[in-house]
């Protein structure tokens, strides 16, 4: 009787869990969380190419802390013909930076409408030129005198379109979709629309098909923004503030790495979910600290995107670089040959073969260090940089780089390697003791079930 009734209670746990999964598919696989995660990932070169250049003319000040005579072990550059050059012209490199990064909101509002459009079988170019005209209306210009003895020119304000329009930019992208999809109803029966559009060549059909519900999309809002003269922009992040008061603080942080790695060993790409609610956030917190760190200023976020990938997620998610490492200190022959297979990719941040080989994924003895790792390098990593031991990073570099790389390209601070290198071997202490118990297993022919 006692058999029947863990039975039972197993097969309710199972069928609970298979509930929860149901439900995290649903939500990963809807048409929003997927366009909000697309357009997302579809804006990361923008981001990557304006890194790239804030990288460059952060050098200006790292010549002049460091290789200006004040160091005594290292070369004076800054009294030499480069280190004039460089120094006279680093501001030149912030102008590409300014309009990439700078103008981010718009770009996310062309990816976010494109990738939506195409979740709902619409011509994706058309809603995305309407989501960047219908942004850009929320921002009246303003006449400038940029020489003097010149006539006042049109200009239009970048900051609004930067990173703290991001959350704009979302809610007009998806607006302008919204209102097409009322217009042109893609939903309607083939045979219906082939009638209407037979006649008409595509090319043109697809051109003409934004029209309308731009034409719409932009008279709302300039009608709101302007003659109602209410700022949508404020009135966005005034909603959003308790999500970006939260984001970047340590609770956040632990929460994002507990659902993460619990939907990772359920065998779900934790990354993909958690992106679709925090991406915009950390994306807009890394944007928020590149121009605070132009002008000069305090950075003022801790969880910007970077924080993430060099100091938690070394390795890859559930921080398996120094888990890939240590399987070559084992005699099991399965640990070796994983660790054979995982450990280039681990050191550029790929971690399938490690998760899969091992397998981490529905391992319920693995999947204690995989989830808890992470934690506990991200309470260490969150205090590290709000007490000021280590920078804030405020540059997006590839998440393909090596992690040490990574840190201190992200940071342009060498304490972030020992940051990095801390994290390291914190993980490796955490997963130690499972790889040893299941290598354990396997030798007595005992591996736990799965």
């Amino acid at each position: 009787m006692t058999d029947l009734k863990k039975e039972d209670t197993a097969l309710q746990e199972q069928s609970f869990m298979v509930k929860c999964v149901e439900l995290l598919e649903k939500f990963a696989t809807q048409r929003h969380v997927l366009a909000l995660r697309d357009g997302m990932l579809g804006s990361v070169p923008i981001i990557l190419v304006g890194s790239t250049f804030l990288l460059f003319g952060a050098q200006g000040e790292v010549l002049t802390q460091y290789f200006g005579g004040e160091v005594a072990w290292l070369p004076n550059l800054v009294d030499t013909s480069f280190g004039q050059w460089y120094l006279a012209n680093s501001y030149d490199f912030y102008i590409p930076y300014r309009l990439t990064m700078g103008l981010l909101g718009l770009y996310i509002a062309f990816t976010i409408a494109t990738a939506l459009a195409k979740q709902y079988n619409m011509a994706p170019v058309p809603q995305g030129l309407g989501a960047v005209a219908a942004l850009l209306v929320t921002k009246a210009p303003s006449k400038v005198v940029f020489t003097e003895g010149e006539g006042a020119q049109w200009a239009i304000p970048l900051k609004p379109f930067g990173p703290e329009g991001i959350f704009l930019a979302i809610v007009v992208a998806i607006f302008m979709v919204e209102l097409s999809r009322l217009f042109l109803r893609p939903d309607r029966p083939k045979a219906e629309q082939d009638e209407v559009s037979k006649s008409i060549p595509p090319a043109v059909t697809e051109a003409f098909s934004g029209f309308l519900p731009m034409l719409v999309a932009v008279s709302i809002i300039w009608l709101v923004s302007h003659v109602c003269d209410f700022n949508i922009n404020d009135g966005v992040l005034w909603l959003m503030s308790p999500l970006a008061n939260m984001g970047d603080t340590l609770t956040a942080v632990e929460a994002s790495n507990f659902f993460l790695h619990l939907f990772a060993v359920a065998g779900i790409h934790g990354i993909s979910v958690i992106n679709a609610v925090m991406l915009p956030l950390w994306q807009q917190f890394v944007a928020a600290n590149a121009e605070a760190h132009s002008a000069g200023l305090p950075l003022p976020h801790v969880t910007a995107y970077p924080f993430y990938q060099w100091f938690i997620w070394i390795g890859g998610s559930g921080a398996t670089l120094a888990p890939t490492c240590l399987l070559f200190f084992f005699k099991n022959g399965h640990f070796r040959k994983v660790g054979k297979i995982a450990i280039v990719p681990a050191l550029f941040n790929v971690n399938e073969p490690f998760l899969f080989g091992l397998p981490v994924i529905a391992n319920p003895i693995l999947a204690v260090p995989c989830i808890v790792a992470p934690m506990i390098c991200g309470f260490i990593a969150w205090y590290a940089v709000s007490w000021g031991l280590v920078s804030a990073p405020f540059i997006e570099v590839p998440w393909v780089m090596p992690g040490f790389l990574g840190a201190i390209l992200s940071t342009q601070d060498w304490r972030s390697l020992v940051l990095f290198a801390v994290n390291f071997c914190v993980s490796g202490a955490v997963w130690l003791p499972f790889l040893r118990y299941t290598d354990k297993h396997e030798e007595l022919g005992k591996q736990p079930k799965r």
